[in-house]
């Protein structure tokens, strides 16, 4: 079956809409996530083993290229001790992570979306331009 014209203009009209209310939905999503805690782009948890009087035990702790985690003494650091898997500040690192992740995943879909609309946009030109013909 061969699409007419208004057929294929609403079909755009649609694909439109339905992307448009999409990216609403995430720039929706985006906010609500950054007032919750999230974790500095740049750095990751790293897995440490260290020796002590009952053995060998492992450890977590934030780890950055950059010096952005302030310690006790006010000077800045590469690295911020975690503790132990399942420990508060394990699974609050773990959750900010998370966080992280989401909205990064989020901007990449929203730029997904961004090109969708601009070859949408694009192919809405294709008609208009053969209507003026």
């Amino acid at each position: 079956m061969v699409k007419t014209r208004e057929q294929s203009l609403s079909d755009l009209a649609d694909r439109i809409e339905q992307l448009q209310t999409k990216r609403e939905e995430i720039n929706q999503e985006i906010p609500t996530l950054l007032k919750s805690e999230v974790a500095e782009s740049g750095c990751w948890i790293v897995r440490y083993r260290a020796k002590g009087k009952g053995g060998a035990y492992w450890y977590y702790k934030w780890q950055s290229s950059q010096a952005i985690f302030v310690t006790k003494n006010g000077f800045k650091s590469c690295h911020q001790y975690i503790g132990k898997a399942g420990s508060p500040a394990f699974l609050k690192a773990v959750e900010m992570m998370k966080n992280r992740t989401k909205i990064e995943a989020l901007n990449q879909v929203l730029h997904t979306l961004a090109l969708g609309l601009n070859d949408l946009v694009e192919e809405a030109t294709r008609y208009q331009k053969s209507d003026e013909s």
